[in-house]
C-alpha cells in the first residue's frame, strides 16, 4: 500500500513539476510581456523560443528513453 501511494504521489509531483516548467519556458520566452502588449517581431521572436524549448524538451526525452 505505501508503494502505491509513492507512486501515485511521484506522478503526480512529475507533472506538476513539467507543467511548472513548461509555464517558466513561456514566460521567459515572452520576456513577462502580455502577449496582448507585444509587438509582432516580439511575438515572432517569443514563438521561435517557445518552438527551440519544445524540441528541447522532445530530445530530453528520447534521451531518457534511450539510456
Amino acid at each position: 500500500m505505501d508503494r502505491m501511494l509513492q507512486q501515485l504521489l511521484n506522478r503526480f509531483l512529475g507533472r506538476l513539476m513539467n507543467r511548472a516548467i513548461d509555464t517558466g519556458i513561456s514566460f521567459v520566452a515572452n520576456r513577462g510581456k502580455d502577449p496582448a502588449q507585444m509587438s509582432d517581431s516580439e511575438r515572432q521572436q517569443a514563438r521561435a523560443g517557445q518552438d527551440l524549448a519544445k524540441k528541447a524538451r522532445k530530445m530530453s526525452r528520447a534521451s531518457r528513453k534511450l539510456f
